[in-house]
């Protein structure tokens, strides 16, 4: 019997591997997070008017439609554009010469988009009055969008939004250049960031202490100029000296240059700012010029060490106002 239960014994160990017999170890390959940030910026988006009849006519009122040929801004870790006008069913036409009031329906339609945060400081904030404005910055909250630039009061006017991603917090700030003055944010109402505030350069020195980086959005310039003016050099220079990274413009409605500026107090590579003077249009019914059809959709990666590549894609809008392609830009290096 001993001798039989020795032959067995033999068997099993030649027949089946030691390894069997041991625990298998599985090893895990560690999942570092990206060195990087990528960020996508798009200009003006205005959907009332001439954009509102094309999407009830040719979307079936399905404000998603207009932005089924973008995946840019999905496949960013943030995405940033300007809200040219409140998106409200609520205030009273003040009646200015162009007085915007977007379907509330547009705001599910910008976070399906991918868009994570938008600026409303802008000379069309005001055009339903401050009912309006208050309505809007509420349905965004709802749809978990950010906003900069504005508030229910000076001090979240004054509050950089952060996305904080990868370990790295990026801030935004927003100023308008170019009115309603009246629409100011105070202590007592809503309203929105000037950039004619008396403490400017406080508010951004403030934000940039609260972050890694800064991104300065400026409602600013003169429309349909393809060449930024000296207004809108000083103040994005001043807001690089004051430490914003990154500077957005809008409201020219058509491209302008761009601009790499170090502030005053370093000269390393890694201080090196970006500056885009106008993004133009991402969606607007100026259908009469070329320009106004177009504008950039700025792609940047922001490496924790404050180095930065930009690609500088082009939108191109068809006859409904939709964008219908993005040429794709080529990659540079911000030195």
């Amino acid at each position: 019997m001993k001798k039989f239960l020795y032959i067995f014994f033999i068997v099993i160990v030649i027949l089946f591997p030691v390894y069997f017999l041991v625990e298998e170890k599985v090893v895990i390959p560690e999942v570092k997070a990206p060195e990087f940030v990528t960020l996508a910026f798009g200009g003006d988006i205005m959907l009332d008017r001439g954009v509102r009849k094309s999407v009830v006519k040719n979307f079936s009122n399905d404000y998603s439609a207009l932005f089924e040929n973008v995946d840019e801004f999905k496949n960013s870790d943030i995405a940033f554009a300007n809200l040219e006008g409140t998106a409200s069913d609520q205030g009273s036409d003040m009646h200015n010469l162009y007085s915007f009031r977007m379907d509330p329906e547009t705001i599910p339609a910008l976070k399906g988009a991918g868009i994570s945060v938008l600026s409303v400081a802008n000379n069309h904030v005001g055009d339903w009055g401050r009912l309006a404005f208050a309505d809007t910055l509420s349905r965004l909250k709802e749809n978990e969008i950010a906003y900069t630039g504005g508030g229910q009061n000076n001090i979240e006017a004054e509050t950089p939004v952060i996305v904080e991603k990868y370990g790295m917090k990026i801030g935004f700030l927003g100023f308008s250049d170019v009115d309603p003055n009246w629409m100011k944010a105070t202590a007592e109402q809503n309203g929105i960031l000037l950039a004619s505030d008396p403490r400017f350069d406080e508010i951004i020195k403030n934000a940039t202490k609260q972050v890694d980086y800064l991104v300065v959005a400026f409602h600013f310039g003169d429309e349909y100029k393809p060449k930024h003016n000296a207004r809108q050099e000083y103040l994005a220079h001043r807001a690089v000296d004051d430490g914003a990274k990154i500077i957005i413009g809008t409201h020219p409605h058509v491209v302008e240059d761009t601009e790499v500026y170090s502030r005053k107090d370093c000269t390393q590579s890694s201080c090196a700012s970006f500056i885009a003077y106008s993004l133009g249009n991402f969606i607007f019914d100026q259908s009469w010029s070329a320009p106004t059809m177009k504008g950039m959709l700025l792609e940047v990666r922001l490496n924790k060490d404050g180095s930065m590549t930009v690609k500088k894609d082009t939108v191109q809008l068809n006859s409904v106002f939709q964008p219908e392609k993005i040429i794709q830009g080529k990659e540079e290096k911000v030195k």
